[in-house]
């Protein structure tokens, strides 16, 4: 058995009743808070705010939701998955030395919050690419050329 709590919810799970006072609260400037059994009231602070907002969005588009800790272990499948490459580009990257993970026997694990990491690292780099080269362009003064970038139909003669 077993000791990990659930951290996949359904909304298929909930009653039309709860659904549309979901609904009801997203679209009026309600607060969740936390309520004790002594009748204590918690104010969420707003980052958390944000994400139970977040929740009750994917809700409301019927997208199930998990929560998953940045320790979590993922398979080399599972981590390509995420990452949307190909098992054999993610594991090329592990032996690259590029993301760190353990072995669990003769299978590689990864941690979700090194994915984490690597994700923003290479959004960042990507990022600032794109500003080197359009700088470049800018640079060069051809920011204000128009390229036709249309290809023409191949079914076309």
């Amino acid at each position: 058995m077993s000791t990990t709590p659930e951290t996949r919810f359904d909304p298929s799970a909930l009653s039309e009743v709860d659904k549309q006072r979901l609904q009801q609260a997203l679209q009026s400037d309600f607060l969740p808070v936390l309520l004790s059994k002594g009748g204590d009231v918690v104010e969420l602070p707003q980052p958390v705010n944000d994400l139970f907002i977040e929740i009750l969005q994917a809700v409301r588009r019927k997208e199930a939701v998990f929560l998953i800790h940045e320790d979590e272990a993922f398979t080399t499948q599972a981590a390509a998955d995420y990452m949307g490459v190909s098992r054999q580009f993610f594991v090329r990257l592990l032996e690259d030395g590029k993301l760190p993970f353990h072995r669990v026997g003769t299978h590689r694990r990864v941690l979700f919050k090194d994915l984490i990491a690597y994700r923003q690292a290479r959004s960042g780099e990507r990022r600032a690419k794109l500003d080197k080269m359009t700088e470049e362009l800018v640079e060069a003064d051809l920011d204000a050329q128009y390229v036709d970038l249309t290809r023409p139909d191949p079914g076309r003669k």
